[in-house]
């Protein structure tokens, strides 16, 4: 069998060319998912435990209070920062998955 990258000869048997390092036979489709990020499940689940937060502190602190300004003000910027970063890391996994795919 022959390389389709660069055209070594090669062990009918092998996974990558010894030569180039491409690989030679397709990823199987259960292993591509399981090396796949998961991480829409992370960003549904900071937002649905966000909301319940929010939720639990004006049940929390009185209405037209100073507490419960304050609450609301912390919890905006919290929740605005975590979001943030949980975007960046969402970015970051689909540019690492995207750089790791190959295309036969």
């Amino acid at each position: 069998m022959f390389c389709k990258n660069c055209g070594n000869e090669i062990d009918d048997n092998a996974d990558v060319c010894i030569k180039c390092g491409h690989a030679v036979k397709p990823v199987q489709e259960n292993e591509r998912d399981y090396n796949e990020p998961k991480t829409e499940i992370g960003v549904l689940l900071g937002l649905f435990l966000g909301v319940i937060g929010l939720v639990i502190g004006l049940l929390i602190y009185p209405a037209n209070t100073i507490a419960r300004k304050t609450f609301i003000k912390a919890w905006g910027i919290t929740f605005c920062v975590s979001i943030g970063v949980i975007l960046v890391i969402y970015l970051i996994a689909i540019i690492a998955a995207v750089g790791t795919m190959s295309y036969y």
